[in-house]
């Protein structure tokens, strides 16, 4: 049975993005629907995003654009962690800077996800809010592989605009913003058979 994920006025929620776009990806309902009390976590620069720029090039683009969004979203806090993007793996202290104890839910990336990065940021991620005995809610967001039996859904039907909109903000990643949308409707078909929705 999915259950639906509600958002009360005391959450505390945080938002782990391997790469400056991921927020908007498989997390966009959170952020528009409980920005103020959401944190953002960009643990790289995305500079390996688009093969039409050198990596210096797509560093700052991806850090302009994704600062455009969060003008425009307007989260509580964003955090701004800089690895170099597909490298993650091999900066495994970097989530050790992350105090997950005053969360009430964290979104993190699906650990078997089709990106590396994002397997790493999973992976990293669990391990450590283990370790800090953090006892948030925490939900994988899916991006570009469907997970096999999820258990949670946000309903973002009414969202749907403003998710492209946060989505179109990474002009150099455009072409995901079909794949992405088509996920999400791949989901809403599958919950034509629920009750209530």
């Amino acid at each position: 049975m999915r259950e639906k994920i509600f958002f009360t006025k005391n959450d505390r929620i945080a938002i782990i993005a391997p790469h400056p776009d991921d927020e908007c990806m498989f997390a966009a309902g959170v952020l528009l629907l409980a920005a103020d009390r959401t944190d953002i976590y960009v643990l790289t620069d995305g500079s390996h995003g688009n093969k039409n720029h050198s990596i210096q090039e797509e560093a700052i683009i991806r850090k302009k654009q994704f600062d455009a969004e969060m003008e425009y979203v307007k989260p509580h806090a964003v955090y701004w962690f800089g690895a170099e993007d597909t490298k993650l793996s091999e900066n495994t202290e970097i989530v050790k800077k992350i105090d997950f104890s005053p969360y009430t839910k964290i979104i993190l990336p699906w650990i078997e996800s089709l990106h590396p990065d994002h397997r790493a940021a999973a992976s990293m991620c669990i391990n450590e809010i283990q370790r800090q005995g953090c006892n948030a809610e925490c939900y994988s967001g899916e991006v570009y592989k469907p997970l096999p039996l999820p258990s949670h859904y946000i309903d973002i039907t009414s969202l749907a605009d403003e998710k492209r909109k946060l989505i179109r903000f990474h002009e150099d990643q455009k072409e995901l913003e079909n794949v992405v949308l088509s996920l999400n409707a791949f989901r809403a078909a599958q919950m034509l058979s629920m009750p209530k929705c």
